[in-house]
């Protein structure tokens, strides 16, 4: 029996991307959400790799 929950779904399609502009590319390369995640996640993997190894 199928799962009535996926009945008449499409798997997705990945969207084209917009074209990079000048203007587009200026806010994407200066937008800095999400480095401080990135940050935290590189310290944090390298703490558990140090303590492994001790």
């Amino acid at each position: 029996m199928s799962d009535p929950t996926l009945a008449g779904s499409r798997p997705s399609v990945p969207r084209p991307l917009p074209p990079l502009t000048g203007p587009s590319a200026r806010r994407l390369f200066l937008d800095e959400r999400g480095a401080a995640t990135a940050e935290y996640a590189i310290a944090t993997m390298a703490a558990v790799e140090a303590l492994g190894q001790t």
